[in-house]
């Protein structure tokens, strides 16, 4: 039972009625009581008529009675908070509802994608748009990959950074000491979150003058792909999915990747990635910190993820920490929450969708056979020498792969 069934039940049991709803920022007791999500608490006393029970009772009963009353408030309150940090903060389908998706233009290397946020861009080839959508999440693509450049004969590849990564709008260096975690979280996630993420494509498909897109979506650049040919399925023409992301479900039973990098580090590590796992997932002390350390605290995966995997990108420059997107990649931990099923929602895409899966990649193929079974009209390639990055690493056999696929 969640918090907010048992506060329902113990408030009903005084005779409040009760309205709550987790999508709501209040759970309110008609008459008495107004709880905010946060848990401050707001009582409101009725007159008291009477004859009433309150004008009965003694005045140390009525005052054991608040106490005690405000005390189960202050407990259901924390509780309730508790309950709906874990739920997601996106909520699929509620972008389109959006009155904020006009685009304020093209500002030289950058879409201005509302008045406060510009996005840095850059594109290869010509023909055909093609919007490319990075990874990470929070790590901007640097350079053009080669295996898109195999196809700049007949099309145009866009490539961009998104909000608060990289060389685009990076609104957050440090929060306010003063505010409440939630507050803080609230305003992170509905800056720089995946709602936010995917009001960004569907602007810049405006600014590119596409009615409908082709996307290629890499890693978590896929899940957000997903999501906004769901959002937006009259506006996607192909959808290209490069290993993307296992986090249409989640907890996966597929994959756990902080587990199965552990697993493969050498027993010497463990102690030393642990310590660096405890403080990447204490969410509720990132606002303590600046960008800069976050960004820091990021980069110190690298060398395990490529010890553990032995995947890198060849060939290509490393991304400077100071690019690294790193209140990006928290806002969108808390859209994804800690438990969602979005499965569901992907049975509203229409566009013609190849999954892409590397052989040598760190999650299993039944990552992307999840996606394959969720979208209708997929089918799914595998590249069995390719790796995570198979649009640097592999490019001839990914081109292969693409072409006709984007020509037919």
């Amino acid at each position: 039972m969640h918090p907010g069934a048992k506060f329902r039940k113990k408030c009903e049991a005084r005779g409040n009625s009760i309205k709550y709803s987790p999508n709501t920022t209040n759970i309110a007791v008609h008459g008495n009581i107004t709880i905010d999500r946060m848990g401050a608490h707001m009582i409101h006393w009725a007159p008291l008529q009477k004859g009433s029970v309150f004008m009965r009772v003694s005045g140390k009963t009525m005052l054991l009675s608040l106490v005690v009353f405000v005390g189960l408030l202050f407990v259901a309150g924390g509780s309730a908070i508790w309950w709906m940090m874990q739920q997601p903060m996106f909520k699929p389908g509620t972008v389109t509802q959006r009155e904020d998706l006009k685009p304020v233009g093209i500002n030289g290397d950058y879409w201005q994608v509302t008045p406060d946020v510009k996005l840095k861009t850059f594109s290869t080839g010509d023909g055909r748009n093609i919007l490319f959508i990075h990874g990470g999440p929070g790590i901007p693509t640097m350079e053009s990959a080669p295996g898109f450049d195999l196809l700049s004969d007949e099309y145009r590849i866009n490539y961009y950074d998104q909000r608060g990564v990289g060389r685009s709008t990076r609104p957050f260096d440090r929060f306010p000491a003063d505010n409440s975690t939630w507050t803080n979280i609230q305003l992170l996630e509905s800056t720089l979150g995946i709602g936010q993420q995917l009001a960004d494509i569907e602007r810049i498909r405006q600014l590119l003058g596409d009615d409908k897109l082709i996307l290629i979506g890499h890693s978590f650049g896929g899940l957000l792909a997903s999501l906004y040919a769901a959002e937006f399925p009259d506006h996607v023409e192909k959808l290209v999915l490069l290993n993307p992301a296992d986090l249409l479900v989640f907890p996966s039973d597929d994959y756990d990747m902080f587990a199965n990098i552990r697993e493969r580090l050498p027993e010497r590590d463990h102690k030393a990635y642990d310590k660096w796992l405890r403080r990447y997932l204490d969410l509720a002390q990132i606002f303590k910190e600046d960008e800069a350390s976050l960004q820091k605290l990021d980069t110190e995966f690298l060398p395990y993820f490529v010890e553990a995997t032995g995947d890198t990108i060849i060939g290509a420059p490393p991304v400077p920490q100071e690019l690294f997107g790193s209140w990006s990649t928290r806002a969108q931990f808390f859209g994804l929450g800690k438990r969602h099923d979005w499965t569901s929602n992907m049975s509203t895409i229409t566009a013609d969708t190849l999954i892409i899966h590397g052989g040598k990649d760190f999650q299993p193929i039944a990552v992307s056979e999840t996606y394959l079974e969720a979208i209708p009209n997929a089918k799914l390639e595998e590249i069995p020498n390719a790796a995570h990055f198979p649009h640097f690493n592999n490019p001839e056999e990914l081109a292969e792969q693409l072409r006709p696929f984007l020509n037919n």
